[in-house]
């Protein structure tokens, strides 16, 4: 642990400052979305659907918290102290720590917000996320895209220990894999030269992009033909929740392989760029 110390101490205003940025976020859009009314909320089926912030805020900084591990701060801490491994090890470290407190702040954020906008409203209120108090069935889903074109969230009235500990499971595993996928990222940056990084990350996506415009362009009704015989296993496969659940462990555990093993030798930044 004590090898661990130094980088713990140099991350430390960097997660400070990540905590206040999504405190800042989520508490001005959340406090002005109820200010001004409910101007963005959508009320239907006797519910009041509310979209908080601060599920696409914590997984979008946990993102980039990953990126600027590995890209930015590995060269900082291989000049203080050139232990790729306790850094590593380090990295991880906090990249869990941050997860587990915004995990538990997500999940008690969603059911306070949801408390204040039914006082302030006076009608029943959903959160709209991720969160398991407040998720749709596969069944709701349909039914609800059938009859009335649009997503509705159905509240559960199951408020117990066990929902509130794999409601936060839930959220800490996608929010470690927000930001184990952003340790890759930058690991593979920092790997790679400049323009093999233009050619990966941009040009070739911007190629794909327009490929797939193109295509749906001039077969429109082949494209639509198939989205409509495969609606329901499409649906079925992105709301599955053991699905979900593989695919982010999965997530994490290659991400987190491919990031050592891009930084385990990694040297400097002045002669980092050794790959492509």
């Amino acid at each position: 642990m004590n090898k661990l110390m130094p980088y713990f101490r140099l991350m430390k205003k960097s997660i400070i400052l990540i905590i206040v940025i999504t405190l800042s976020i989520v508490i001005t859009n959340d406090g002005k979305e109820i200010l001004t009314g409910f101007k963005h909320s959508v009320f239907e089926n006797v519910h009041l659907i509310f979209n908080s912030g601060i599920y696409s805020t914590t997984a979008l900084l946990m993102f980039i918290y990953g990126i600027y591990l590995s890209y930015k701060k590995f060269n900082v801490a291989m000049n203080i102290k050139a232990d790729r491994k306790s850094y590593i090890k380090a990295s991880i470290i906090t990249m869990i720590g941050i997860g587990v407190v915004f995990s538990i702040f997500t999940v008690l954020w969603s059911l306070i917000l949801k408390f204040v906008v039914e006082a302030v409203s006076g009608k029943n209120a959903l959160v709209l996320g991720d969160s398991a108090y407040f998720v749709n069935t596969i069944t709701d889903f349909i039914n609800s895209f059938l009859e009335m074109g649009t997503t509705v969230l159905y509240a559960s009235s199951d408020l117990s220990i066990r929902r509130f500990i794999m409601d936060i499971l839930g959220q800490f595993l996608t929010l470690f894999a927000f930001s184990s996928i952003g340790l890759l990222l930058g690991s593979i940056l920092y790997r790679l030269k400049k323009r093999t990084s233009i050619i990966i990350f941009l040009v070739i996506p911007a190629i794909v992009i327009t490929l797939g415009v193109a295509f749906s362009i001039f077969n429109t009704d082949l494209l639509m033909n198939y989205v409509a015989i495969n609606f329901v296993n499409i649906l079925w496969f992105i709301m599955n929740i053991k699905i979900g659940l593989i695919i982010k462990v999965l997530t994490i555990i290659i991400s987190l392989t491919c990031s050592v093993l891009l930084l385990k030798n990694a040297p400097i930044k002045e002669y980092a760029h050794d790959l492509i």
